[in-house]
């Protein structure tokens, strides 16, 4: 499977400068969010268990476990 298959389509931020924490949908400054780049999107996170609960179920999903 590719990691396209795994994207979520997340609505825009509400405030300029900030994006969405693409696990828990929170909304935080893009100066602090953590990010996952890929070949056409990048992935923010805001904080190492969000990231980390990510980083599990794309590993599960890619290896079919």
């Amino acid at each position: 499977m590719s990691e396209k298959a795994n994207t979520v389509e997340l609505p825009p931020p509400a405030k300029p400068g900030s994006v969405a924490c693409s696990v828990c949908l929170t909304e935080i400054p893009e100066s602090v969010a953590m990010s996952s780049e890929a070949d056409e999107y990048t992935q923010y996170f805001c904080g190492i268990e969000c990231y980390t609960q990510w980083r599990n179920k794309t590993e599960k999903s890619q290896t079919g476990k």
